[in-house]
């Protein structure tokens, strides 16, 4: 799925959703209560229409899966309005490489004129779409902090010498008319000089009198990735936090038995919720009652997405005008990850690494 979001990102869509997790804007009912949806969801901001996106990936990917993706995607009655399948799959043999499928629904899709443009239409108003929905429109802000929310909690879980600041340069003017919403900052001019004039033992103060951003980034343990993203959308991320934090509040005042179904790990330590009954319910049963519970998740959030959205704001413009001492009460080291052997990616808001020897596949075992 992280493929296929990089790819679908690279066309011009805007952040993506899980499916299982939330409605998409103009779908039946029944949405929530189906199985085997697609795997993500989201809006293209050069249009404002619903794209489906369904991911398969595998060492070497055949033709099976992508008839079972092609399957998910036919979602029917379930989105009466006009969106867009995309199918993408992932091989790893011998060469990582994807296959992307793009199908408009016949009748309402975007043919001709109308249609949104990829990376490589030349076409300006995607790139400037995107970052300009963000600080424009909160319901997108909204959405990118969502979609951010697994980063942002990795970031606050890492050990907080693990942290560090990285500099990226600000995209060029004209470089939007490639398309770049995602940026290879191994190529990127930009970065390469804002690096130039940053010393090493420099902070993140350096950093932005040289009208650079400076990225939290951290190492996920385990793994070949460092994951980062900006002061702003950090601020987002945590006003976001916050106000779902809210959300498990009323649900656990007004409706404790949902909280009961959650494992036992994650239930709160106060007591305050009973314990589940000891007797065996049914599979179906079981699954009825997740159903009722995230139903009624849904419902409290959407009461209250009037006051997610205006935190959601506030928290976005707090962090851009802020520093990372104010943020997370430490002035992180400033690293250079390209020189730690890093391939770097990054856009306005996220930032992205992976050592380059992972992905060497070709490499001889020793």
């Amino acid at each position: 799925m992280t493929m296929a979001e990089w790819a679908c990102r690279r066309m011009g869509l805007g952040p993506t959703t899980h499916a299982e997790s939330a409605v998409p804007q103009g779908a039946a009912p029944g949405w929530a209560k189906t199985s085997s949806l697609p795997d993500l969801f989201g809006t293209h901001p050069a249009t404002s229409e619903l794209w489906l996106v369904e991911a398969k990936g595998s060492r070497r990917l055949g033709l099976r899966p992508r008839i079972k993706g092609a399957k998910q995607l036919d979602v029917g009655a379930l989105v009466p309005v006009t969106h867009q399948k995309v199918l993408c799959g992932t091989s790893l043999e011998r060469r990582l490489f994807m296959m992307i499928d793009v199908e408009d629904v016949p009748g309402t899709g975007n043919s001709g004129e109308g249609g949104p443009k990829t990376g490589n239409s030349g076409d300006v108003s995607v790139d400037n779409a995107d970052e300009e929905a963000v600080e424009q429109d909160d319901e997108a802000l909204l959405e990118l902090a969502r979609s951010r929310m697994l980063t942002y909690l990795a970031l606050t879980s890492l050990p907080r010498d693990g942290l560090r600041i990285t500099a990226v340069g600000r995209r060029e003017e004209g470089s939007a008319a490639r398309g770049d919403l995602i940026r290879l900052l191994e190529s990127d001019r930009a970065t390469t000089e804002l690096r130039r004039h940053v010393p090493p033992d420099a902070g993140d103060e350096a950093v932005r009198q040289q009208n650079g951003l400076d990225m939290l980034a951290g190492r996920l343990p385990g793994t070949d990735l460092m994951l980062g993203m900006s002061r702003r959308l950090y601020g987002a991320c945590r006003a976001l936090a916050y106000e779902e934090r809210r959300v498990v509040a009323r649900i656990r005042e007004e409706r404790p038995k949902y909280l009961a179904e959650l494992p036992r790990e994650v239930q709160p330590v106060d007591g305050t919720v009973a314990r589940p009954p000891e007797r065996q319910v049914s599979d179906r049963a079981y699954e009825e009652r997740i159903a009722e519970g995230q139903e009624y998740v849904r419902e409290v959030r959407e009461e209250q997405r009037a006051d997610q959205l205006r935190s959601v704001r506030e928290g976005f413009t707090m962090g851009d005008s802020s520093s990372w001492m104010h943020l997370i009460d430490l002035a992180p080291r400033l690293a250079l990850p390209e020189e730690e052997g890093f391939l770097e990616a990054a856009t306005a808001d996220t930032y992205l690494a992976v050592e380059e020897e992972a992905l060497d596949l070709d490499a001889e075992a020793e």
